[in-house]
């Protein structure tokens, strides 16, 4: 007999009931159910319909409870006996799973069993179902995989057609039939906590473990998946690079990928896929025409710089209703034909009503959604144009979408590893974000199975560029058989805060890249929108990265590299424009290129580039337009024998201020910058560095700089050193120090040039060396040799006529050359034959700048040439006077037998010494030229070389 208990008590007496638990109250005839919030009243025995006629109330007594009798009635009898032991139980079963402590009472398969509370916590909450395997037929030791495969799909069919909220699957491991998926429904937390999925040996092309498609509002949680990668069949042909662990398919939104883990499978741990539906297509000529669309929405053929779509497209099918949006896009891979690249264009969207009644237009971009809740009232078609060249297209295919892309996807703090094609994919997808994942050992070789191509961490790729949005925060990736990651088609890739093992592909047709705080173990490639060169497109953006030991390759639109560091890793940048402010690169590696600076636009600042070895570099003759160096430091340390260097830029225009070239090694480093139209050096140091300046290409055709008629380059207030004990090779126009060579107008002014002999004979070194073309202006450098060890060691600035290799065709012109206040210390400007040879008129201003004097000079230093007038000029006497031998004035003749003090200047033996101690001289006068000598009590230092002095200009009387 079916009974049903409900407690009874007096409404005074009235206890808290359990949740779900009854009491009737027979003084008062109500009846409570307890509830969350307390007892809840359902009503009298009148509300619920009890007539007297049903109650019997004989054995009437508070705790009694009420019982439907065998004749209908309801009846009070004593409470149910309570079971204090389970073991008292026959259909419990204690054995498999004895009870923990926090244990409950699970229904399963006809047996009552022992869970965790947790796993049973739809006893308490109504909006979780935790799945009865007995009542679906489920099995959870990996057997049976179409009969358990289908019992999942039932119970999440069932549970969400029972609008429960979480559906939670016991732990266990789930067999996926080979032939179908678990389809997961929308609006519903998945809780796979220590289920296994794995999949049945097949040798389908394709397959999914898990499958979300066109649903909403999901979250996957704790699953752990594996494929069968090692048991597949290969042999049926194609690639079978299609199994998935995880795909989210179609117009997937808001979807959560939580805690799990995903291997072995044939293809790809995780994708997002699409629908690449369309409204229709246009093809040129057919559906294009020239010009725009006028106020009345008609073509305007007047309009030559436009394009217009002639074709119309209708927005009120089934298809862009169930979706919302459509948007205009190219051909399947992205591209828009010849004579037509709308990825930076403005596109005009024009919508009409069904009869043709204009309703205007709406400006937006290729492969952005319109959305249907946007359009003007009434409007049932559109078409499009845009400002391109319709002469110049030819058979161009372009597309109206209405594709079926995933959006709003996260995949969070999952591990995808050991799949054979890639840890993951978006082929397809809008705002995808994978955070704190892992994403390893991909596409390696197993046991039986070998990596298929792409083979990367992860590939973002579609032919459409769909791919929008997409970020890495906080993941790891590491030992994936190609690389870490490969954009092939995506716009705004977004990375924060990740380890990236193995090389980084930002590259296809995609724009708009950032990185941040991430640290880089391999190469990092990357090419922009279609060329890297467009002007308007911003591509990639590194801020606080750390590369290591790899290639760092971009021809992007624009980059910018700000606060990163490369550690043996070289930096080469083309494209539109670069910017590197803030960096430091040390590279250290003779089998490759240090650097390379071909951007269009190449701008450099507060960087310093240790370029300790290094393979030759090269930047050709006007890679660049414009270079900017600014606070820049380049080091360079070359082993002994390597004489490894390079073009630093090969551009039209170029600025350098306040820069470092600086040679470490212990032979030469000869390197060089190509300048064809101008040039300001400046404020920088150049110091055991042999670099070249050119105007032209020298190692290709022969060029010379561009000439207006005016000075171009400039070479200003810098400082070239040269301190080391070693010389160089003087061959081409290359040698120690800075040489200039087919500049036709050249300025070097206000520079200082030191030689410090380090005691091995260097001879003269060719320290500034200029090959005049036709116009030369030399002043106010000075250039010192200090010859402390004694050698035959000279700086000297050499100037030469033109230079031209072998079997030239450009002829050596006319030169004229101004050399004005320049000195020399130990040094000398040299003016070789063939500049002589060259000149259209004798030296300008071959001379220092004249000072003025009484008298020959008692003190100072001067240089060979040096006029002095004098400042009383009188009949008989003269105009003044002209060293004629460099060195310091003195007229100050050493003595014997003098007391001198410190500081103390006197000349001897055609030199000027200084007395280092106080004392009396003895008998023999000084002759040393380094270093100091004693001389009776005094000690006496070498100055310099004593200036001689010679009358010129007799006044006549």
């Amino acid at each position: 007999m079916a009974k049903i208990q409900v407690t009874t008590a007096l409404k005074a007496n009235l206890p808290v009931l359990s949740e779900g638990e009854f009491c009737f109250c027979t003084d008062t005839g109500e009846l409570f159910i307890g509830a969350q919030q307390g007892n809840v009243q359902l009503g009298t025995i009148q509300d619920i319909g009890i007539k007297s006629s049903q109650l019997d109330s004989t054995n009437w007594a508070e705790g009694k409870t009420l019982e439907v009798d065998s004749n209908g009635k309801l009846s009070f009898v004593d409470k149910p006996t309570v079971i204090t032991s389970l073991s008292d139980l026959s259909d419990v079963d204690l054995t498999s799973a004895p009870p923990l402590n926090g244990s409950v009472l699970q229904f399963d398969n006809g047996n009552w069993k022992t869970a965790n509370l947790a796993e049973t916590s739809s006893t308490t909450n109504s909006s979780i179902y935790i799945i009865e395997l007995g009542r679906w037929g489920i099995n959870n030791d990996g057997t049976n995989g179409a009969k358990t495969t289908q019992g999942i799909n039932n119970a999440i069919v069932w549970a969400k057609a029972n609008s429960y909220q979480q559906v939670i699957l016991p732990q266990g491991t789930y067999l996926i039939d080979k032939n179908s998926s678990v389809k997961l429904l929308s609006n519903t937390i998945y809780t796979f906590y220590g289920c296994v999925f794995i999949k049945e040996a097949n040798n389908l092309t394709g397959y999914n473990v898990l499958l979300c498609d066109s649903i909403s509002n999901v979250v996957i949680q704790g699953a752990t998946i594996k494929g069968d990668r090692e048991s597949h069949i290969y042999t049926s042909g194609s690639t079978h690079e299609w199994g998935y662990g995880i795909e989210s398919k179609n117009s997937c939104y808001n979807i959560v990928v939580k805690d799990c883990d995903v291997s072995e499978c044939t293809g790809d741990g995780f994708t997002t896929s699409m629908d690449f539906s369309a409204i229709g297509g246009a093809q040129h000529p057919g559906h294009f025409a020239k010009g725009d669309i006028d106020t009345k929405g008609n073509v305007d053929s007047t309009k030559v710089d436009y394009t217009t779509v002639t074709k119309f497209f209708d927005v009120t099918g089934d298809l862009v209703k169930s979706e919302g949006y459509f948007y205009y896009s190219g051909d399947g891979y992205g591209g828009y034909g010849t004579g037509s690249n709308l990825n930076k264009t403005v596109i005009k969207v024009h919508f009409y009503k069904t009869d043709g009644s204009y309703l205007g237009f709406r400006t937006t971009r290729s492969y952005e959604f319109i959305y249907l809740d946007s359009l003007p009232v009434g409007t049932t078609k559109v078409r499009f144009s845009f400002p391109q060249n319709y002469d110049a297209m030819n058979g161009n295919l372009h597309y109206v979408m209405c594709a079926k892309i995933p959006q709003y996807i996260d995949i969070v703090n999952c591990k995808l590893h050991k799949n054979r094609r890639l840890g993951a994919s978006v082929g397809g997808g809008r705002f995808v974000t994978f955070d704190s994942c892992e994403i390893y050992d991909n596409s390696n070789p197993m046991s039986i199975s070998s990596g298929t191509n792409p083979g990367y961490g992860v590939d973002i790729e579609d032919g459409y560029m769909a791919n929008q949005k997409i970020t890495f925060r906080n993941c790891n990736f590491y030992d994936n058989r190609a690389g870490a990651l490969i954009c092939v088609s995506t716009r705004g890739v977004y990375l924060e805060n990740n380890k990236f093992r193995g090389n980084v592909n930002l590259s296809g047709s995609g724009d708009d890249y950032l990185s941040l705080n991430n640290m880089y173990y391999g190469s990092i490639t990357g090419r922009s929108i279609t060329s890297g060169t467009e002007a308007d497109g911003t591509f990639c953006t590194f801020r606080n990265d750390s590369v290591f030991n790899g290639d760092c390759s971009i021809n992007a639109g624009n980059t910018t590299l700000e606060n990163c560091v490369f550690s043996k890793s070289n930096l080469i940048l083309s494209g539109e424009t670069a910017k590197i402010i803030n960096c430091k690169l040390t590279f250290d590696d003779p089998n490759r290129a240090a650097i390379g600076f071909t951007s269009k636009n190449t701008e450099v600042y507060n960087s310093v580039f240790d370029i300790r070895r290094s393979g030759p570099w090269a930047a050709a003759y006007n890679s660049s337009e414009n270079v900017i160096f600014s606070n820049v430091k380049f080091i360079t340390n070359l082993p002994g024998g390597s004489y490894a260097g390079g073009n630093y830029v090969g551009t039209k225009n170029l600025v350098v201020s306040n820069c470092e070239f600086i040679h470490l090694g212990t032979s030469m480093n000869y390197s060089g910058m190509t300048v064809s139209e101008s040039m300001l050096i400046e404020n920088s140091t150049f110091k055991n560095q042999s670099l070249r300046i050119d105007g032209g290409g020298l190692f290709s055709s022969e060029k010379l700089a561009a000439d207006p008629g005016y000075v171009t380059h400039a070479f200003k207030n810098n400082k070239i050193i040269w301190d080391v004990p070693f010389s160089s090779a003087v061959h081409e126009t290359r040698g120690p120090g800075v040489s200039f060579s087919y500049i036709p107008r050249l300025e070097v002014s206000n520079n200082k040039i030191r030689v410090i002999d380090q005691g091995v004979a260097l001879g003269q070194m060719y320290t500034l060396r200029i090959f005049t073309e036709n116009q030369l202006t030399l002043s106010n450098n000075s250039i010192t040799t200090a010859n402390y060890s004694g050698t035959n060691t000279m700086g000297t600035i050499t100037i030469e006529g033109a230079y031209r290799i072998a079997n030239s065709v450009i002829p050596k012109p006319k030169s004229i050359i101004v050399v004005q206040n320049n000195s020399q210390v130990n040094s000398a400007i040299v003016f070789t034959s063939n500049v002589n040879m060259q000149l259209e008129k004798n030296i300008l201003g071959n001379i220092l700048m004249p000072s003025l004097a009484s008298s020959v000079p008692s003190f100072g230093s001067y240089s060979v040439g040096e006029l002095l007038y004098n400042t009383a000029p009188a009949p008989g006497g003269y105009i003044g006077w002209v060293c004629v031998t460099a060195g310091t004035a003195n007229n100050n003749s050493w003595t014997q037998n003098k007391a001198y003090s410190i500081n103390d200047l006197v000349n001897a033996n055609g030199k000027v010494y200084r007395a280092t101690t106080a004392g009396t001289s003895g008998t023999i006068p000084p002759s040393h030229t380094t270093g100091v000598a004693n001389d009776g009590g005094v000690s006496w230092a070498y100055v310099n070389g004593l200036a001689v002095f010679k009358p010129f200009g007799l006044i006549s009387n």
